[in-house]
C-alpha cells in the first residue's frame, strides 16, 4: 500500500501510463466514428505523453519537479485535440502539486480536481461524452469516496473504474457515438493511462515489445551528397560515469574547456555524473576529452546539417513581403499542397501527416518574422495545439482561423488581399469564404460498419458531409456523381473544385470532369491533384 506519492513514484506512474498507453494506442485509433483509416488520437496521446516523459530533468527529485518538467513538455509537445486536453489535464495536476515534495491521497485528489478545471478551460465549448467527462466524472467520485481513500492505490482503484463507467457511457451523451457503436476514443486513452499507473501500483510488469510502433519520420539520405556542405557541425549528448583511476574532475575547467571546443553549451554535476549537451563541428575531440573522467552511460551524436534539411522541408517558407501587415502559416498534408499554398501567399506552411504539435506551430510562427500571423490549422484536429501555440507565443498576435480543411484553405487563400492594410477585414473576409462552403469527403471504408440506418461494407466508397454519410458505392465515379447530382439539386453553386488524392487516376479525373460538365448547368469546375492517401476525393461547392 502507498500513502505517498514521492517525484520517483510519480515518474513511474507515469512511464507505466505511457507503456499501457502505448500497448492499446492502435485500439484507440481503430475508435473511429466513421471507417476512415486516419484516425490518431491514440498517436497524438502518446506521442504528446512521451514528449513530456522526455522533459523531466534529470535531476528533479520532488513531485513538483517531476511534474512540472512534465507538465512543460506536454503542453508544447501537444499533438491534436485530445492530446491539447490532455496535456491541460497534467498541467492542472502539475499547479496542484506545486512546491510538494509529495503527495498524499487528498493533496493528490486536489491536484486532479486542477487537472480538470485546466483541462475544461481549454476548450472554449466543451462537449460532454467526450475525455473531459471521463476525467470530470472519475475525479468527482474520487472527492465523494475521498474517506476511503486511505492510500494512493485505494484513489487510482477508484479513479479507474468510475473513469470505466463514464466511458461505457460516452455514447448515451453524444449521438455520434451511439450511431456508430463506439465509445469515446480519448477517454479509452485515459483510461489506458490510469490502467498503466495501476499495474504500477500493483507491482506489475508491462511488456511493451508487441506494442504499435509510432512511425517516426524517415530520413531522406538522397539529399547529401560529396558536395553537400555540412556547416552547422553536431549536436552532441552524453553522461559521463565518472571512475575512479580516470583523471581528477574539476567541473570549471571542464565547462571552460567544453566551451573551447563547441558552442550551447550545457553541462550539469550531480555526486559523480555529468550531463553534457554542446554544438560541435569536432565531436571526436569532444569524445576524447569527456573520455578522459570516466564512461559514457549515454551518448547521442546528431549532424545538424542533416537536422537543418530535414526542416526546411517540413517548414516551407515563401518570400513574403517586407511591407504586407500579417503573415500566413498553414499546415498542408502533402508536399504537393504545401507548394501550391506557399505559391499562394503562405509565408510558411508545416508539412505534417499528423497533426502538428503546440512547439511546431511555434517554430512555424518563428519563421515568418511578423508581429501579425494568421493560421489555417487545416484539420479540425489541429485547431487546439494552434490555439495553445499562439497563447505559449509572445512574438506576434496570432489568430488561429477556425478553417479544417485543404479545400477551405484553398478557398480562402484565392481571396486574401495580402496588401490590405487591415488584417480584420481579412479576417471577415475568410471566415465568410469558409461559411459558404460545403465540403464532402469520398473514402474507401477500411471496415465494415454500421452507422444508424446505414451499412458500409469494407473497402466500398461512402460520402461524408460533417456527421452525415450521404451516398455509398462500389466504385468512386458513381459516389462523386450521385453525391453531386443530389447536392446541385437543393444548393445553389457557381464553383465546384475537386481534390483529388493519390489513389485517383488521370482517367478517373476525366471521366468525373466530362459527367460534371456535360450537366449542362454552367458552374466552374477545377481538379487539383494532391497525394492525400486518406480521402480519395473532397468535393469543394461554393
Amino acid at each position: 500500500m502507498i500513502t505517498k506519492i514521492t517525484g520517483a513514484s510519480y515518474k513511474e506512474m507515469l512511464d507505466f501510463g505511457i507503456k499501457n498507453l502505448e500497448i492499446h494506442s492502435k485500439t484507440v485509433n481503430d475508435l473511429n466514428v466513421f471507417p476512415v483509416p486516419d484516425g490518431d488520437t491514440g498517436t497524438n496521446m502518446l506521442m504528446t505523453m512521451k514528449n513530456g516523459y522526455a522533459s523531466i530533468p534529470a535531476d528533479a527529485e520532488s513531485i513538483s519537479d517531476v511534474a512540472g518538467g512534465f507538465a512543460c513538455g506536454v503542453v508544447f509537445g501537444a499533438r491534436g485535440n485530445s492530446g491539447v486536453i490532455l496535456s491541460q489535464f497534467f498541467k492542472g495536476i502539475s499547479r496542484g502539486l506545486e512546491g510538494s515534495d509529495g503527495a498524499d491521497a487528498r493533496a493528490f485528489t486536489l491536484a486532479l480536481e486542477s487537472g480538470v478545471e485546466c483541462a475544461y478551460s481549454s476548450v472554449s465549448k466543451p462537449v460532454e461524452g467526450t475525455m473531459l467527462t471521463v476525467i470530470r466524472e472519475a475525479t468527482e467520485t474520487v472527492r465523494e469516496r475521498l474517506s476511503e481513500c486511505g492510500s494512493i492505490d485505494g484513489l487510482i482503484n477508484i479513479f479507474l473504474a468510475r473513469a470505466k463507467q463514464s466511458l461505457d457511457n460516452t455514447p448515451s451523451l453524444l449521438p455520434v457515438l451511439e450511431r456508430a457503436g463506439v465509445v469515446d476514443s480519448g477517454g479509452a486513452g485515459i483510461v489506458y493511462i490510469f490502467e498503466g499507473i495501476k499495474k504500477y501500483l500493483d507491482g506489475e510488469r508491462i511488456d511493451t515489445s508487441g506494442a504499435h510502433q509510432v512511425e517516426v519520420q524517415s530520413i531522406d539520405y538522397s539529399a547529401f551528397n560529396r558536395q553537400s556542405k555540412f556547416e552547422f557541425g553536431y549536436c552532441t549528448e552524453l553522461l559521463i560515469q565518472l571512475t575512479d583511476g580516470k583523471a581528477e574532475f574539476d567541473y570549471d575547467e571542464f565547462t571552460s574547456q567544453l566551451q573551447s571546443l563547441g558552442d550551447s553549451v550545457a553541462t550539469s554535476f550531480d555526486l559523480c555524473k555529468v550531463k553534457v549537451h554542446v554544438h560541435t563541428k569536432t565531436p571526436e575531440k569532444v569524445l576524447k576529452y569527456c573520455h578522459t573522467f570516466g564512461e559514457f552511460l549515454t551518448l547521442k551524436i546528431e549532424n545538424m546539417s542533416v537536422q537543418h534539411t530535414q526542416r526546411a522541408k517540413k517548414y516551407l517558407c515563401g518570400e513574403g513581403g517586407d511591407d504586407c501587415k500579417f503573415a500566413v502559416v498553414a499546415v498542408a498534408p502533402d508536399p504537393l499542397v504545401q507548394n501550391m499554398f506557399v505559391e499562394m501567399g503562405v509565408d510558411c506552411c508545416i508539412l505534417s501527416t499528423e497533426s502538428p504539435s503546440s512547439s511546431e506551430f511555434i517554430e512555424a510562427f518563428e519563421h515568418t518574422n511578423s508581429k501579425e500571423i494568421l493560421v489555417f490549422p487545416n484539420t479540425s484536429n489541429s485547431i487546439l495545439s494552434a490555439m495553445q501555440a499562439a497563447s505559449l507565443y509572445k512574438g506576434a498576435k496570432v489568430t488561429v482561423l477556425n478553417c479544417r480543411s485543404v479545400a477551405e484553405c484553398y478557398a480562402s487563400l484565392a481571396i486574401i488581399d495580402f496588401d490590405s492594410e487591415d488584417t480584420g477585414e481579412v479576417i471577415d473576409a475568410v471566415n465568410e469564404t469558409v461559411r459558404n462552403i460545403y465540403l464532402v469527403s469520398i473514402v474507401r471504408a477500411s471496415k465494415n460498419i454500421s452507422y444508424g440506418k446505414k451499412s458500409i461494407v469494407k473497402n466500398d466508397f461512402f460520402a461524408l458531409a460533417g456527421d452525415e454519410i450521404l451516398v455509398t458505392g462500389d466504385r468512386l465515379e458513381n459516389v462523386a456523381l450521385i453525391t453531386v447530382r443530389d447536392i446541385l439539386k437543393h444548393k445553389d453553386c457557381s464553383v465546384i473544385t475537386m481534390f483529388c488524392g493519390r489513389n485517383v487516376s488521370e482517367q478517373q479525373i476525366e471521366v468525373l470532369t466530362e459527367e460534371i460538365e456535360s450537366m449542362g448547368l454552367g458552374i466552374e469546375l477545377y481538379a487539383i491533384t494532391t497525394e492525400d492517401g486518406i480521402h480519395d476525393l473532397t468535393l469543394s461547392f461554393e
